[in-house]
């Protein structure tokens, strides 16, 4: 069975594989945080299937529109994200549709994990005002030889991240907007799921930090 799902959150089409996973049956809140002056962050998770999938929430003043810049900003995710990202390429925008690239860093002895993602911006699936931006796999050996065939030449043994399902969204509140991001991934390669799982709890809502704080610095400027 899990091999089965897999497999399909692998290949369906983005907004089809989050519609998957943000079903609102299931998420369990495993508690809020405040971090570096943000917050407070509300997290839950959901186990689909033996997979841990992943929630980060919080209600930021900043604007919809600065806050979609900078989700979109995929070569700026190199700056602004805290993750140890050493690369982060975008492979074609059209429509909406947007295919790239990323590298993360691991500490040794572990390798770096890479991804190739198709990511799609909808609006309105969360409600009247709503935006998001979902992520999944693609193939990335096939659609982009180049690119796949110049990690091995860059890094170290990398390996790829198969299952790698997200998404951003942005959703209207009376004191403002709610940023969220999820995650349903797996890290792969000889990183025990434990492991992984435990990582993301304690890492994931740094993205949310990251977002808010980025925006905060944009709008200083």
């Amino acid at each position: 069975m899990l091999a089965v799902l897999l497999l399909t959150l692998a290949l369906t089409p983005p907004d089809a594989v989050v519609r998957a996973v943000a079903e609102p049956d299931g998420w369990v809140d495993v508690g809020s945080d405040t971090r570096d002056g943000v917050g407070p962050i509300h997290a839950r998770h959901k186990a689909l299937d033996g997979v841990d999938c992943l929630e980060a929430s919080t209600v930021t003043t900043q604007p919809p529109a600065l806050l979609r810049e900078i989700i979109l900003d995929i070569p700026g995710n190199l700056q602004w994200s805290s993750a140890d990202l050493k690369r982060s390429i975008v492979l074609d925008d059209r429509d909406g549709r947007i295919d790239y690239v990323q590298v993360l860093g691991m500490p040794p002895p572990f390798s770096d994990r890479y991804w190739f993602l198709r990511g799609q911006v909808v609006e309105g699936t969360d409600g009247p005002g709503s935006w998001s931006f979902s992520w999944a796999r693609i193939d990335g050996a096939a659609l982009y030889p180049a690119q796949s065939a110049a990690l091995k030449d860059d890094f170290n043994d990398p390996v790829e991240i198969t299952l790698n399902v997200g998404s951003w969204a942005l959703l209207p509140h009376a004191e403002g907007t709610v940023a969220r991001f999820r995650s349903c991934s797996d890290a792969g390669g000889a990183v025990p799921r434990w492991a992984g799982e435990k990582a993301a709890r304690m890492m994931l809502p740094n993205n949310v930090v990251d977002l808010v704080k980025e925006a905060e610095r944009r709008g200083a400027l």
